[in-house]
């Protein structure tokens, strides 16, 4: 049930870059290969949040089956200390938080940088010209770069013409005799340097054209437009790790020094969300008889959700009030803790009311208040 409910919460996930990297395929060629590596690179950050969920999510729905076929009835009729539970669940919690903070603190920054890796790669197979000899190479958009010889062992070209059309207002087509181009990989600058060759330029708001020839001409071209959706070559500090979060606060501001330092407590703090919710796995479970099968997966849901906004809500106090970065980071936990220990205090107690008629009391309550 735990690995069903992790893979179904990532795919999910992941499913909103998965249609930007089909986009590669389909109209830009990119190998499948390349795609499955981009897939499996961009996981890790969302297993931060998918581990915990899904620990939740299964251990809810398995208690709450065992609560439906009247197992917990005969626990309880046998004097069995429905506690007992806590022990089987904090180990598989433990486990899930250990698995958790190795994905955060190891795997999310590793896969974040060969994720970009991979792109760079995608990018340079796409402008390649080795084995694209007179033939017409869109692959850059607004750009369509035409080679008449490459050579590939002193890495020069020859016959180039390069039709520029990113520019609506400004139309301009180069060609020379021969020239070299070199990608940078750190910021994807693509570098132009031709000889011996004509430039012309249609400036449509002022209806000019110009014609020049030149003997020496260098010209660069920025190619981060073609890396899908939002994704930057520059590391966002989630996408750190411990060291290079340490090295960035030495000289960033007072307020980029608290987001760092906050950014390294949530590495460990996420993952212990995990034990946070053994606690409230337990009275949520078992509590779940004539609420049907799928009040799991509501619950679940919408405990997630309460504690994701938490996480957001103590965030923003904190930076607000510049409370210890530490204390921030654990709020949300603490609170989820706090809140299953006070459900654990009757749970051997069959005088319950179950959570859907505890919020339709309420409701009414306040209905009635209300008029």
């Amino acid at each position: 049930m735990f690995l069903l409910s992790l893979g179904i919460l990532t795919f999910i996930l992941v499913l909103g870059r998965i249609g930007k990297m089909v986009d590669l395929v389909i109209n830009k060629g990119v190998d499948l290969k390349d795609i499955l590596l981009l897939i499996v690179y961009s996981s890790p950050p969302y297993l931060m949040f998918t581990l915990p969920m899904a620990f939740l999510l299964s251990t809810i729905v398995v208690l709450g089956r065992f609560s439906t076929e009247n197992e917990i009835l005969a626990l309880k009729a046998s004097g069995v200390d429905l506690k007992c539970l806590f022990y089987p669940l904090a180990t598989f919690g433990i486990a899930i938080t250990l698995i958790g903070l190795i994905n955060s603190i190891a795997l999310l920054p590793a896969s974040s940088e060969e994720f970009r890796n991979t792109l760079i790669n995608i990018i340079k197979k796409g402008i390649t010209f080795e084995d694209k000899e007179g033939i017409f190479n869109d692959s850059i958009p607004g750009i369509v770069i035409y080679i008449d010889k490459v050579d590939t062992k002193n890495k020069s070209l020859t016959g180039i013409i390069v039709s520029d059309d990113r520019d609506k207002n400004l139309k301009q087509t180069i060609s020379a005799n021969k020239g070299l181009i070199n990608l940078d990989p750190l910021s994807l600058d693509l570098f132009f340097v031709l000889e011996n060759g004509n430039l012309h330029r249609w400036e449509k708001t002022d209806d000019v054209y110009r014609s020049l020839y030149f003997k020496n001409y260098a010209f660069t071209m920025n190619l981060t437009n073609m890396l899908p959706g939002t994704t930057s070559l520059r590391k966002r500090p989630y996408e750190m790790n411990v060291k290079e979060l340490k090295k960035a606060m030495t000289t960033a501001n007072t307020n980029d020094k608290y987001e760092y330092l906050l950014e390294i407590y949530k590495k460990i703090s996420i993952p212990l969300s995990t034990l946070a919710f053994v606690f409230l796995t337990i009275p949520l479970g078992i509590r779940r008889k004539i609420e049907g099968g799928f009040s799991g997966v509501l619950y679940s849901l919408l405990l997630f959700i309460i504690y994701y906004m938490l996480m957001a809500f103590t965030e923003n106090a904190g930076r607000s009030i510049h409370s210890p970065a530490l204390i921030t980071s654990l709020v949300p936990n603490i609170v989820i803790a706090g809140t299953g220990l006070y459900l654990l205090r009757n749970l051997n107690s069959e005088d319950h009311i179950t959570l859907s008629q505890r919020i339709r009391y309420m409701w009414g309550y306040y209905f009635e208040k209300v008029k």
